[in-house]
């Protein structure tokens, strides 16, 4: 196989019915024109007695209850990306043919693993509304007509025995050819083909000639290649406003599915996504999110967008929405051999976005020791994705007791005698210092606004214990406990 054809049947109606879930399971037919001449172009398998070229008000008495609709080129147009993008994950050259319908040139590529792509993207355009017919054959025509009989994927292998009981039609024969082959009795491709060609250019012309070239799958063509996409994103508006989050959802499902099969057919995947709120005051509501992990899964997509606008209160209506995808070439890591892995990392990454979008991404991780010499300073890294084996025990362990850190510290008045601490009051410790040891003291970050300085004292009280005070800018503190 050599190219590949995607195709939608009655694609406009798929592309509304895609867009407005109201449509969803019901009957409904979209029509051309206006009043008494509106007529049916396309029917849902729901619209019983409904067939195109029937008059609107006919449709309505044979089918009670049935929708009519006109086309919505926006719809179209959204659910045309989707398919380039389905496209583009096959190969790299590809052509918008027409409205729902692509041609991929597939020559170079590996026909099991392309065969098991079409069938995979088949399923998924089917699962999110756009029923996908894919045929493939040695040049584009033949493909086309491959895809107009596929259930879902069909690939000839063997084209006279493919094109033989085809009708007529799908050559697409003028009228007063078709009068004159209908006259020699020849109905089907394989009754033409099996007329010599000159002898068919002899009696019908050089249009007879290209019929016979179509009726055999013979007619090639250069494909008219499109650009894959450089921007990850989708804005759409809503007419009227909304207030609650369930139409917001549904649009974000429908774009963030085509959102995530660009990325994919361009070898990318998502590292950061960004949604802006459209209000209808004029105002917005931004906010970004970095995924927990890199990829293109528009569940775990949702999951995160969908925690946030749980928590989202506005002050007036949401007019437009705009969801921006920031791309990244997918992580490629090795585990070690000994090393001990998620058990589930869906659900692990599910839950820190769940958490991140209630109380911020920068609040969520695992905490590590900064850059810096001050005291317990630290920042939150990504969690590990595998734990590694434990240490080995160093040669020289540990002497001296243990600091055990209050979080928070606890506040402390402090007394002093001679410069030293005398007595602690106040919060939860008080007593008599019996023996004090310090300072130590400490500074940095003087160059910049955010600068500290702390002087530290290990201190025994009269009544037991032994602690840690810390003063900044006057305040005493108890930092811990020692073992």
């Amino acid at each position: 196989m050599n190219y590949a054809v995607l195709s939608v049947p009655d694609f406009a109606l798929h592309a509304l019915r895609r867009s407005d879930p109201s449509l969803c399971g019901r009957p409904f037919a979209l029509v051309a024109g206006d009043g008494r001449r509106a007529r049916v172009t396309e029917a849902s398998p729901e619209a019983l007695g409904v067939a195109p070229g029937l008059a609107s008000t006919l449709a309505m008495s044979r089918c009670p209850g049935i929708i009519l609709r006109q086309r919505d080129p926006g719809a179209e147009v959204e659910a045309h990306r989707l398919l380039i993008a389905a496209a583009f994950t096959l190969a790299p050259r590809v052509e918008s043919t027409g409205p729902g319908c692509c041609t991929v040139d597939l020559r170079g590529a590996d026909p099991r693993q392309t065969e098991a792509l079409m069938r995979l993207r088949s399923a998924e355009l089917s699962g999110v509304g756009l029923p996908l017919r894919i045929g493939a054959g040695a040049t584009p025509l033949l493909a086309s007509y491959a895809a107009r009989c596929a259930d879902p994927v069909l690939i000839v292998s063997d084209p006279a025995g493919f094109l033989a009981p085809l009708p007529l039609s799908f050559a697409e024969p003028t009228r007063e050819q078709g009068a004159v082959l209908a006259g020699w009795g020849i109905t089907t491709l394989g009754g033409l083909t099996a007329l010599p060609k000159a002898e068919v250019g002899g009696r019908m012309g050089s249009g007879g000639v290209l019929l016979w070239e179509r009726a055999a799958g013979e007619s090639t063509r250069v494909l008219r290649l499109v650009e894959p996409a450089r921007s990850f994103a989708a804005q759409w508006a809503y007419e009227p406003p909304v207030e609650s989050t369930e139409p917001l959802l549904f649009k974000l499902r429908r774009f963030a599915e085509r959102v995530a099969l660009e990325l994919r057919g361009a070898g990318f995947v998502a590292e950061r996504l960004s949604l802006t709120l459209l209000l209808e005051d004029e105002t917005d509501h931004r906010r970004e999110f970095r995924l927990p992990e890199p990829g293109a899964d528009v569940e775990g997509w949702l999951r995160v967008l969908g925690g946030h606008l749980a928590t989202v209160r506005t002050d007036a209506r949401v007019a437009g929405v705009r969801l921006v995808a920031s791309p990244a070439r997918p992580p490629e890591k090795q585990e070690g051999l000994f090393d001990t892995g998620l058990r589930d990392p869906a659900s692990f990454w599910e839950n820190i976005a769940r958490i991140a979008a209630i109380v911020g991404d920068d609040r969520v991780g695992t905490p590590a020791p900064a850059d810096t010499h001050r005291p317990d300073a630290f920042v939150m890294q990504r969690p590990a994705e595998s734990v590694a084996p434990p240490a080995q025990v160093p040669v020289h362990p540990p002497f001296g007791p243990t600091l055990r850190r209050f979080r928070p510290p606890w506040p402390v008045r402090v007394t002093c005698l001679e410069g030293s601490p005398a007595r602690l009051e106040g919060g939860r410790l008080e007593g008599t210092v019996s023996a004090a040891l310090g300072p130590w003291r400490g500074s940095g970050d003087w160059w910049k606004p955010g600068g500290w300085e702390v002087e530290t004292w290990q201190v025994e009280l009269a009544g037991g214990g032994l602690y840690q005070l810390a003063r900044t800018q006057g305040d005493w503190r108890v930092e811990g406990m020692l073992d």
